[in-house]
């Protein structure tokens, strides 16, 4: 009995299928792309706990990294902290996270009530802060030879335009994303969020825990879909990025952190009002390339000049000297070897990203920047590696295939 005959591919014919298929797909994406868009965030949103872990991970893994060499250190000289690799990992981990929770327990302990009870002292005695405010403001006008003069009904027009409802009510409207929103919906939207958290705080840890493993993997899918060149070349601008988002958010942590507790000290010694507010801004806008340190002055100044103007001009003047000696002593020694992004480019990342998904921009901008600078510079420096060009501050020049300079152009 004769086998029978097996069909034979047409290649033509099968890559003309291929190619209407291609299309009727392609068409169908043009003309429904809103739909294609929302059902591809849809599915992409499913994941939305492995970002917020990735996340986590990624800004946990700092400190937990600090603890590893830490232990390692120490274990060379005591045996006790002579670690197996995994009894560290999982010790740097719990250390990790003790760490942050004694920072969340002493500030919601004693900074937040202090925090509080400065707020509502504030609003409790606007009337009064109206007036020497009002004072200080006609005081500053006759200083310099100014034709304006501020009533106490002024600023209290100026209070009464910051409505607190129309703040209260927006901050909801973000929240909940709908202005007819039920009290259910909202606790709905809570318990989601608690949950997402929850979940992806659980994740994280099992990230790093097992971190090298997923590297690992990480590294195979790359190679897998991008060969091996490529793939290296991802890799190395990830590390880049990775160096310099790590270094801006370690030198930044710490820079802030002292700055602060120099501010409050400060605060405390000359017995100025608010010194836990006035320090908590110091910390917060720290993080602000540039313009932090003014922000903190101005705000600084508005409630010294509130609640005591006599003191206004020793405030300025112990703000303006603590923080050029914080920027010029405390700052090289410290934060000075961390090497991270311009300040400048970080807040051109702030703004851009900031204005382009909002919150989430804001808080995204400073790891963007970080990858498409590493990326922007490897291959700037790259490119003008092989064309030879050498460039510095001072001149411009040629260099031969050993990267020796032959001639200066500039």
């Amino acid at each position: 009995m004769s086998e029978p005959k097996r069909k034979r591919i047409n290649p033509r014919k099968d890559q003309f299928l291929f190619y209407i298929i291609f299309a009727i797909i392609f068409a169908y994406i043009v003309f429904h792309l809103n739909n294609v868009l929302d059902w591809l965030l849809s599915v992409a949103s499913l994941a939305t706990p492995l970002y917020i872990a990735l996340v986590i991970a990624f800004l946990l893994n700092i400190p937990m990294r600090g603890f590893e060499h830490l232990f390692d250190r120490l274990g060379k000289k005591i045996k006790l902290f002579n670690f197996k690799k995994d009894t560290k990992r999982v010790v740097a981990i719990f250390s990790t996270l003790a760490v942050f929770v004694l920072i969340i327990v002493l500030f919601t302990s004693i900074i937040v009530p202090r925090i509080g009870d400065s707020i509502s002292m504030i609003f409790s005695n606007l009337n009064d802060y109206a007036v020497r405010l009002a004072n200080w403001l006609n005081k500053m006008t006759r200083t310099f030879h100014l034709k304006k003069t501020y009533t106490t009904s002024d600023v209290n027009n100026f209070f009464d335009s910051v409505n607190l409802n129309t703040i209260l009510s927006t901050l909801g409207n973000f929240v909940t994303s709908d202005d007819n929103a039920s009290t259910a919906s909202v606790v709905n939207s809570i318990s989601g969020t608690t949950v997402t958290t929850i979940t992806a705080f659980f994740m994280a840890v099992y990230l790093l825990f097992n971190k090298e493993k997923h590297i690992t993997q990480f590294r195979k899918v790359l190679c897998y879909f991008f060969g091996a060149d490529r793939a290296v070349q991802i890799l190395e601008i990830c590390e880049e990025g990775s160096h310099y988002f790590n270094s801006f958010i370690t030198g930044q942590v710490l820079e802030a952190t002292v700055f602060m507790t120099e501010i409050y000290i400060m605060t405390k010694l000359f017995h100025f009002p608010f010194a836990e507010l006035i320090a908590v801004c110091a910390f917060l806008f720290s993080f602000i390339p540039m313009f932090g340190s003014f922000l903190t002055l101005c705000i600084g100044t508005v409630l010294v000049a509130a609640a005591d103007s006599k003191d206004i001009f020793l405030f300025i003047v112990l703000f303006v000297i603590t923080q050029q000696f914080e920027g010029n002593v405390v700052y090289p020694r410290i934060v000075g070897k961390k090497v991270g992004i311009s300040g400048l480019y970080v807040l051109i990342g702030i703004t851009f990203f900031g204005n382009l998904w909002g919150i989430f921009g804001v808080v995204a901008g400073v790891p963007i920047t970080a990858l498409l600078y590493a990326t922007l510079s490897r291959l700037i420096n790259i490119s003008l590696y092989r064309r030879g060009i050498y460039v510095t501050r001072e001149h411009i020049a040629k260099t031969d295939e050993d990267g020796n300079k032959t001639s200066n152009l500039i």
